[in-house]
């Protein structure tokens, strides 16, 4: 599988890893390194352990900026050993990558190369693609679900919707997001409407391709529950083929509810 990924035009560097232990024997890890515009950046390729495919191809999206929420491997394991060819970015500029990251910019282009490599690789199916984001990965995974005819299904879990919302939600103690959007968009709402509503899903669901999921938790402080019954509206109102399932008690994790199987389930009603 090493020189499989190593074949890829765009793949700088592949080398295997040790999944978690949970994960071992069932799954073949590997960290890689990509070429994405002038960047280069880095994430990971997970596969099942048994056979050589080809598997159907998913993309997962991080969550949080910079090195805050940093990709790590046993998410990509949690399908990888359900059956899936996964590919995760830590997108451009973090953990050792070059570049700017642009919280929704450009590094939009990270995600849609990722979906080039897996599609190029004989051990993934070449019919499209399935795609999964979490929290700011949600933006990433609505953003390239607007571009990518490619993405079969997505899923967005406590996915962020509205960057607007985001920027007033986020200023207490350590965690200040109103910072971090400064740096990384290049100022406020007020100073950048037409940034933020390029970063809001809710601005242009009409736009949207795939089937989408949403999956919230009602006790999520990070992303509210408003984003997701926004965005469920919208599409709703684009007429666009969603769902919307709402888990009760869940915080921005989504630990402890079904959200893998629903995620797996929705999927498997859009084969490849």
């Amino acid at each position: 599988m090493r020189d499989l990924l190593r074949s890829s035009p765009w793949i700088l560097r592949a080398e295997e890893a040790a999944p978690p232990e949970t994960y071992e024997g069932k799954v073949r890890l590997y960290s890689i390194r990509y070429q994405s515009d002038e960047c280069e950046v880095e994430g990971y390729a997970a596969f099942p352990a048994a056979g050589e495919g080809p598997w159907p191809g998913l993309v997962f999206n991080r969550g949080g900026n910079r090195e805050f929420g940093a990709l790590k491997p046993d998410i990509l394991c949690r399908y990888a050993c359900r059956g899936f060819a996964v590919f995760g970015s830590q997108y451009r500029g973090n953990c050792g990558g070059t570049g700017k990251e642009e919280f929704g910019g450009s590094d939009v282009n990270d995600v849609i190369r990722l979906v080039d490599i897996a599609l190029g690789l004989a051990c993934v199916r070449p019919e499209g693609i399935y795609m999964v984001g979490h929290s700011r990965g949600g933006m990433m995974t609505y953003l390239a679900c607007a571009r990518d005819s490619r993405i079969r299904a997505a899923a967005i879990c406590a996915g962020l919707a509205d960057a607007f919302i985001m920027y007033d939600r986020f200023h207490d103690g350590e965690f200040d997001m109103r910072e971090d959007c400064r740096e990384l968009i290049g100022g406020a709402p007020y100073e950048m409407p037409e940034a933020y509503a390029a970063r809001s899903a809710v601005c242009w669901a009409d736009r949207i391709i795939p089937p989408v999921l949403i999956l919230q938790g009602t006790d999520d402080w990070r992303v509210i529950p408003g984003q997701a019954y926004e965005m469920d509206r919208a599409l709703a109102a684009a007429g666009k083929e969603h769902k919307l399932i709402i888990y009760p008690g869940a915080d921005h994790s989504l630990n402890g509810t079904s959200f893998i199987e629903d995620i797996v389930s929705w999927f498997a009603g859009y084969p490849l």
